[in-house]
């Protein structure tokens, strides 16, 4: 296991070389665990002391209802990571449990040592330090994207909106989501079924088509005019 490749894979580490990733490691009281598959890594109410990040197999986030009823949340591969919100936010307990999917390998890293300087003035912490800040932003603006399109009532607003927003961003026709259908239709805050068959419409009307997590877009001005007036 090339462990300066894979956490080079998570966002804490983002344009981090070998060298700075060695240099620091020692500073994180990092450690590393092995576990089979269907372990529960994370519990939703306990204390978050440390941030888990995926070196090797996957896991799923859930949260159980009231009912019993488990409901995903999303799924982390190798580079994702657990914990990185809930250890700085609030009462500091998990919002959600993450139990893995296959046999997998977690590296650990304790929260205070991530936003503290270390004893050694370690020049690569102020770097590791932006990048945690970084992640933090990212989640808030998901939040924040996560209100806007709860406020659409159409579930071809809905999608219409978030692939624009996406040909947006990207620059291109041929889209990345980034997250598969279930967490898609989380993201949403709608029926997977109710969002397949309004994505299949879409298709037979000659707008989108797609395949796994890319959506090429056919008709730029006709989902624009979708996204703008969806209410």
């Amino acid at each position: 296991m090339n462990i300066f490749r894979l956490l080079k894979k998570n966002k804490l580490f983002a344009d981090f070389d070998d060298n700075e990733i060695n240099k620091i490691f020692d500073c994180l009281h990092g450690h590393i665990n092995k576990y089979s598959r269907g372990r529960v890594v994370a519990e939703a109410g306990d204390p978050v002391t440390e941030v888990g990040i995926i070196l090797e197999g996957s896991a799923v986030k859930f949260i159980r209802k009231a009912d019993g009823e488990l409901v995903n949340c999303g799924e982390l591969e190798v580079g994702g990571m657990f914990g990185e919100v809930e250890g700085y936010a609030g009462d500091r307990t998990y919002r959600s449990s993450v139990v893995l999917a296959e046999d997998s390998t977690v590296l650990y890293i304790s929260i205070p040592t991530i936003v503290k300087q270390c004893s050694k003035n370690c020049p690569h912490h102020q770097k590791l330090l932006e990048n945690t800040l970084s992640c933090l932003a990212d989640r808030i603006d998901v939040i924040n994207n996560d209100a806007k399109y709860l406020k659409i009532k159409s579930m071809r607003g809905k999608i219409s909106k978030l692939f624009y927003d996406k040909y947006l961003a990207q620059g291109t026709n041929v889209i990345h989501l980034g997250f598969n259908r279930n967490e898609m239709a989380e993201y949403l805050n709608v029926s997977r079924p109710s969002m397949s068959r309004e994505m299949i419409h879409m298709k037979e009307d000659g707008i989108i088509s797609y395949r796994k997590d890319e959506i090429v877009i056919h008709d730029v001005e006709r989902l624009a005019e979708l996204a703008n007036t969806a209410r």
